[in-house]
């Protein structure tokens, strides 16, 4: 039976991406893949068309063999004919589907957009409030199951000062826990030393995300 690869409700709310730049750039790697599939579908015809010359020009030069194999393939061919062209028909409505998603994405994205910055470089600006909305809401999930988040998701948490200070501001973690660190040197005495929170209140504000890779260049909110 032909369906869809996915339905507008997947694409909507279950691929990745919780803020909308992530969502974009997940969205057009679909459609990218559906955009080709329409090239395939003349690849398609091409090659068929091809194995029907080949069938003729062995009907009257080639083996019986070697004939009677090529009829089978172009019959199992045949018999999927129906289906493909139903399929490709719901393509084409599945590319419809995702240039409305992204256009209504974009909408929300673009007046986001730092000056001067292409899709790609909006994607890298906000990885890291992709990555903190998706472990907040994992360590929600785990809290409202389990009472408590699970010792990996606050490893997580802890990979990188933005997520965790992010997670503290709401009370998902404690204001007072600290991150431990080792020493830089190996060659020096194994100890543990407890990290002081970073100070990036001067970098950001309630949704707002700094430029990581080059902080000169400003901030965005971009979730």
């Amino acid at each position: 039976m032909a369906s869809k690869f996915n339905t507008e409700f997947n694409y909507r709310y279950q691929v990745i991406g919780h803020t909308p730049w992530e969502k974009i750039k997940t969205l057009k790697g679909f459609l990218e893949g559906r955009v080709r599939t329409v090239t395939l579908e003349e690849v398609g015809k091409l090659k068929f068309q091809a194995m029907i010359a080949k069938l003729k020009h062995l009907q009257k030069t080639g083996l019986e063999h070697e004939v009677l194999e090529l009829k089978a393939e172009i019959l199992e061919i045949e018999s999927f004919h129906q289906t493909e062209e139903e399929c490709f028909k719901l393509n084409l409505d599945e590319i419809e589907i995702l240039k409305k998603l992204l256009k209504e994405l974009y909408v929300i994205a673009e007046p986001t957009r730092i000056k001067g910055y292409t899709d790609e470089e909006m994607f890298e600006a906000n990885a890291a409030n992709e990555f903190t909305v998706h472990i907040g809401k994992e360590i929600q999930a785990e809290m409202i199951a389990n009472g408590r988040p699970s010792p990996a998701k606050i490893g997580n948490a802890m990979s990188n000062p933005y997520t965790w200070n992010a997670l503290k501001s709401i009370g998902l973690i404690p204001k007072e826990t600290k991150i431990l660190e080792g020493n830089i040197n190996p060659a020096l005495e194994i100890t543990l030393n407890v990290v002081e929170d970073e100070n990036l209140e001067n970098e950001k504000k309630a949704g707002v995300l700094v430029d990581i890779r080059d902080k000169k260049k400003g901030v965005t909110n971009v979730g």
